[in-house]
């Protein structure tokens, strides 16, 4: 009995010692401007890495980089899509059923949600039910990152208080002496992730002299619907004109809300006011929703595409910017190698801090790039972020 008394002590003290030592990789990891980068080679693993993506015209970006990603490995990435999560049916929602089927397949090791968007958390829980051992990352919750951080292997998003930072100041280049948020009770309330965003926008209008307005908009999952949402949109921008919250131009608009980015640009080039990003930095959202370059051949022929599109328009009066970096698709690469490391066991719990990051540098191949821990709580939750807002008009 004193023997087993000993050994629990003992493994207590190693428990702790590695706890310490992981919270300290993390906090070194966090302020980290450059990642080291892992020259490793990537090893597949024997099992197949399956990657849950939302329809293209959801997140496009997202779609294209795991079509690209089952190119690279056609015999270790398999691709499942799921139907829009912002179209609520009766039962289960897509992402459950197929995570569980996923799971209950023996081929598959892990499965990765290219964006973790609504019902991920019951997606994740339903496959570590059927399969305890299916490994699991996710990207940018769009539920509670605390619930997906306690479910997952691992979680990456963006940071946002350096996104927030960015995003303002691209504003205020831009003309911006208001910044107005749309978003959703939600994002708002739910999910810590989207507050702090909201949270860290809001601190730098203050810091950067311009008038912050929050205003709570319509949730496209509502019986009104995606163009309950948009409609919304249009209607309190000219109610903040008319009750003179805001004025005619110097008026910055961001959301939350993926469904609404194209209707803020409508109405950015309707009113002489600004747009700078989506929900979510990528190029794919929001301005290309209006402007087409289905044809580029690359990302870099697609952005650039898309300024020249938005550059012709004589009767759109918005400034516009764009997200020059692939951010998606970075995110997910990442996930990917990492996901296959994980198979593989060359990542664990004690290491994935300085792993993560480092897999995470190789796929951004960009010297901005940052990637740093979430919050020393979360210890699988990664934030990054590239600076590349480019003005277009």
């Amino acid at each position: 009995m004193i023997h087993s008394n000993k050994s629990k002590i003992f493994r207590r003290i190693i428990a702790a010692m590695l706890a310490f030592v992981l919270v300290f990789a993390l906090a070194s990891c966090k302020d980290n401007k450059n990642p080291t980068k892992d020259e490793t080679p990537v090893t597949p693993s024997e099992k197949k890495v399956a990657i849950l993506v939302a329809p293209e015209a959801q997140y496009p970006e997202d779609y294209k980089a795991a079509k690209a990603l089952e190119a690279e490995y056609p015999e270790k990435v398999i691709i499942r899509e799921y139907a829009d999560s912002r179209v609520l049916k009766a039962g289960n929602p897509e992402i459950m059923t197929i995570s569980e089927e996923l799971a209950g397949n023996a081929e598959i090791g892990a499965i990765i949600y290219a964006r973790a968007t609504q019902f991920t958390s019951n997606a994740v829980n339903a496959a570590k039910t059927k399969n305890p051992s299916i490994v699991t990352v996710c990207i940018e919750p769009e539920e509670s990152v605390e619930k997906i951080s306690s479910l997952s292997d691992l979680v990456f998003c963006i940071d946002w208080a350096k996104a927030a930072n960015d995003i303002v100041a691209t504003a205020k280049k831009q003309g911006a002496k208001s910044f107005v948020v749309f978003s959703i009770n939600r994002h708002i309330t739910d999910n810590p992730l989207i507050s702090g965003a909201n949270g860290a926008i809001k601190a730098a209008c203050d810091a950067e002299g311009i008038k912050y307005i929050y205003e709570n908009s319509v949730d496209p999952i509502y019986s009104s619907g995606i163009k309950g949402s948009r409609q919304y949109i249009k209607e309190a921008v000219a109610r903040l004109i008319n009750n003179k919250t805001i004025e005619n131009t110097g008026v910055a608009l961001f959301s939350t809300d993926s469904a609404v980015q194209q209707t803020l640009v409508e109405v950015a080039n309707e009113r002489e006011m600004i747009y700078v990003c989506p929900s979510f930095p990528t190029a794919y959202n929001g301005i290309s929703e209006v402007y087409s370059a289905e044809n580029a051949a690359d990302f870099a022929a697609y952005v650039e595409a898309i300024k020249v599109a938005a550059k012709a328009d004589a009767e759109g009066k918005a400034k516009l910017s764009i997200y020059n970096f692939p951010m998606a698709t970075t995110l997910l690469k990442s996930a990917l190698h990492c996901a296959f490391d994980i198979l593989n066991g060359t990542t664990t719990a004690e290491n994935m801090a300085a792993n993560a990051a480092s897999r995470a540098a190789v796929a951004a191949d960009n010297k901005d790039f940052t990637i740093g821990a979430y919050s020393e709580k979360l210890s699988n939750v990664f934030a990054a972020y590239c600076p590349a807002f480019e003005n277009v008009k």
